[in-house]
Parts: structure tokens; sequence; C-alpha cells
């Protein structure tokens, strides 16, 4: 195991980031947060991407201050980090009057061109893909 935890990929994003037209946009505006992308397909163009419910925290590592562990099983995929010392570190920091009412996960996805996000939320959802103008 590396010291970083051991990673479950979940699923890969689709369509793949050498599809996306602009940059992928990270956004939280209160307790959930977004991983949005916009693509073109068959002509049109689309958005989607990922939804994290019940944020605790968030980072971004650039992708040339990505090691190999950001970027393996994690390129292009949405993966699960177990054993995260991550979220034993926010668990610690955790309030006593708070203790145990926040279920947190590690996820992590790195995206060819940016980077790697990594949020820890108790889900993750795939946005539905909506037609943009």
């Amino acid at each position: 195991m590396n010291a970083e935890g051991t990673k479950r990929v979940i699923g890969p994003i689709s369509p793949p980031p050498t599809a996306y037209t602009e940059d992928v946009v990270f956004t939280h505006p209160g307790g959930n947060a977004e991983l949005g992308c916009t693509y073109e397909r068959n002509g049109a163009m689309y958005a989607g991407g990922l939804r994290f419910s019940r944020v605790r925290a968030y980072r971004f590592r650039a992708e040339g201050h990505c090691t190999p562990w950001h970027v393996e099983d994690a390129y292009g995929a949405l993966v699960e980090v177990e054993q995260s010392d991550w979220i034993g570190e926010l668990l610690a920091a955790e309030p006593s009057e708070t203790w145990g009412q926040w279920k947190m996960r590690h996820f992590l996805i790195y995206i060819d061109g940016s980077g790697a996000d990594e949020v820890a939320a108790e889900d993750c959802e795939w946005l539905p893909e909506e037609a943009t103008s």
C-alpha cells in the first residue's frame, strides 16, 4: 500500500478528456461541489461532469506537480482512495461536537492537461449530460 492509500476505480469518465472543448471547472457553491466539463460529440456541444455531496475538503495539483501515484488508475477515471491518510487527518481534526456525523470518502480524478482533483465527500455521482448552446 502507498502511504497515500490504495485506489479503487469507480469508473472512467465519458467522454474522455481529449473531447473537452474547455478547461474542466471545479465549483464549490456550498455543501456540494461539481467538476464540470464541456465537450463536442457528433457536431453538438454538451456539458457533464461529477457532483460531490457533503464536501468537507478538496485539493488540486497542477499537472506538473502530480506524482505517478496521482496519475496511475486515475487517468481519465474516478477513483476512491481507501485507507486514505488525508481522510484520517480530516477525521482527527473534526470537532468533538460533530464527531461521527460525517461520512468522508476520498475521491481522486486526473485530467490530462489539467491535473489531479481530490475531494473529501460523502458521495459522488455523474451529472446528467445536457445539451448546451
